[in-house]
């Protein structure tokens, strides 16, 4: 491909479009540049998900996944039975170059390692700017082909956090000149519905005077969810009147093996999963505390999401970004999977209102100051711009 420089403008590509981290934070840059940029720019989604259509509001965009799914979509599927997945393959690169080459990039900016899949396809003959959103178990557990080619043909490197500049030049060989660190952003004022504290709490069938601890995330191996079920346990044996919720969705089976926990450690009374949800924001306003139990997690936006409603934050060291921005006035952060000692972080937390309070005001202070995206677009332009002209 077969794609020129000639138009100077920008295709992003996504690995999908669901509601988590990665494509969450694109589109809040691409809001931002829709409104100061000044270049043409198109959107490339590797797959689906509930954002394709916030994503088609900002520039023409094409998901890979309607490559399957045409008029002759029966006789795909029967190739792909009958073990004829190559078929599909060149379906899906025929159609993301057509894709490409309608609106010619000067540069193409991928926005997470999970896009080097779509970026083998594409094989593009322009700038790359890759923005990584991931550590290493997501580098060991996925394709090496792709992902060497990937960071083999990056150009510049955009770190989601320091953790993550750190396991690139550590693990990767990334030279440090070539990575830069942007921490994640949100838009200051973080997007509500209509409930109030009082609604959720009923929703949930817990109590209106409760205090509630919330942990967020996909119910997989890297959010901890499991840690969520062991911290409640330890917590709910000196304190049982406090509650939890999961915030987020996942598959059926691994939710199902949280309720398998759940039930068996005697908890069904005490935890709450609400599943994927749309106003996340709702359940964080109306917590307590927020605990984030990820084994690796790169710089959660969920985090700066809770951070903003004024929530104090409990997480583990070692385990990606987040006590980058815990520090040590708005949370707690404790050694990696001890769960006790988080459980005792969390009691003090709930037996001091006042030290709730005022670790919640310093994390809404933080996240305004540091992490607002009107603050990180402009840094994250500026490089697209100097990885454009070479420098």
């Amino acid at each position: 491909m077969r794609v020129s420089s000639a138009a100077g403008g920008i295709l992003f590509v996504s690995h999908d479009a669901t509601r988590t981290g990665a494509p969450i934070a694109l589109l809040h840059f691409l809001r931002w540049f829709k409104r100061n940029g000044n270049r043409p720019f198109s959107v490339l989604l590797g797959g689906g998900g509930e954002l394709v259509a916030d994503f088609e509001k900002l520039a023409e965009t094409w998901s890979m996944d309607r490559s399957r799914w045409r008029p002759d979509a029966l006789r795909t599927d029967l190739l792909l039975a009958v073990g004829h997945g190559a078929w599909a393959r060149r379906a899906e690169e025929r159609d993301a170059q057509k894709f490409a080459a309608r609106c010619p990039p000067a540069l193409v900016y991928v926005n997470s390692i999970a896009s080097a899949r779509v970026i083998e396809l594409l094989a593009p003959r322009v700038p790359i700017l890759t923005h990584v959103h991931e550590l290493e178990t997501y580098f060991r557990t996925h394709p090496s082909g792709p992902l060497s080619c990937l960071l083999a043909q990056t150009r510049q490197f955009i770190a989601c956090s320091n953790a993550v500049k750190e396991n690139l030049i550590r693990e990767h060989g990334v030279a440090p000149r070539r990575v830069e660190t942007v921490h994640e952003s949100i838009p200051v004022e973080p997007t509500r519905g209509d409930r109030t504290r009082e609604q959720v709490l009923q929703e949930l069938r817990i109590p209106a005077d409760a205090l509630l601890v919330i942990g967020s995330g996909t119910a997989d191996w890297r959010k901890g969810p499991d840690l969520f079920i062991q911290l409640a346990r330890v917590v709910s044996q000196q304190r049982p009147s406090v509650y939890f919720a999961w915030v987020g969705g996942g598959s059926l089976s691994g939710l199902a093996q949280l309720e398998h926990d759940i039930r068996l450690a005697g908890l069904g009374d005490k935890i709450r999963l609400t599943g994927g949800v749309t106003t996340p924001a709702d359940y964080f306003a109306a917590a307590d505390i927020f605990t984030l139990t990820s084994r690796e997690d790169p710089y959660p936006l969920v985090c700066l999401e809770a951070a903003a409603l004024a929530k104090p934050i409990v997480c583990f060291a070692g385990a990606g970004g987040m006590p980058e921005f815990v520090e040590d006035d708005c949370g707690f952060v404790v050694p990696y999977l001890d769960v006790a000692a988080m459980a005792d972080r969390v009691i003090s937390l709930l037996d001091c209102r006042s030290c709730r309070l005022t670790m919640g005001a310093a994390a809404r202070r933080k996240v305004a100051q540091r992490h607002d995206v009107s603050q990180a677009a402009p840094r994250i332009l500026a490089i697209i711009e100097r990885t454009m002209a070479g420098k």
